[in-house]
């Protein structure tokens, strides 16, 4: 299943991207006036066979009615309340333990990073600046992903065991 969001439901983006699913946001999208914006969206949706996830009941209404394409207002403000209601309509199953397979941040696939592009990356040389000890650091962590797309570098630490965490409780098992 592939997703669009729109730009209120960045959070969601990002978390059903850490669940394993491609998800465009328009977020992405620079410059655009709203009724371009959504005529963009439609667009995408319509010929890359996304499903449409808005808080915009007019353009909910305009994707399904004058479309064809589907849609789902999204009710709740709160990302956890968002991402049942996406599980539920779609019949989405959530993994216990999600996979590192897309990059949160910009929808790319992500893939084993080496130890090179580990040590010259951004998010490394912002632990560096924090006189964090590196080597430690990698040798704790292990894995390292990169985005083939933005090329940022992610791993498995705190943030992720949160999300996990959180995940389980979606799923039902604590």
């Amino acid at each position: 299943m592939k997703f669009l969001a729109d730009r209120m439901l960045g959070r969601l983006s990002s978390w059903l991207r850490i669940l394993g699913y491609d998800t465009l946001s328009a977020n992405s999208f620079d410059g655009l006036s709203n009724a371009e914006e959504d005529t963009l969206m439609l667009e995408l949706s319509g010929s890359e066979k996304r499903a449409l996830l808005t808080r915009d009941t007019q353009l909910h209404t305009r994707a399904r009615q004058k479309c064809g394409i589907p849609s789902l207002l999204v009710q709740d403000g709160d990302v956890l309340r968002q991402l049942n209601q996406v599980r539920n309509h779609y019949g989405l199953v959530f993994p216990e333990e999600p996979e590192t397979v897309r990059c949160s941040v910009c929808n790319g696939m992500l893939e084993l990073a080496s130890s090179e592009e580990i040590s010259h990356s951004h998010e490394i040389n912002k632990l560096r600046a924090k006189s964090v000890d590196i080597e430690k650091f990698v040798q704790r962590y292990a894995r390292f992903y990169k985005c083939s797309q933005c090329s940022k570098i992610f791993w498995k630490g705190q943030h992720w065991r949160n999300m996990a965490y959180k995940t389980r409780l979606l799923s039902g098992q604590h």
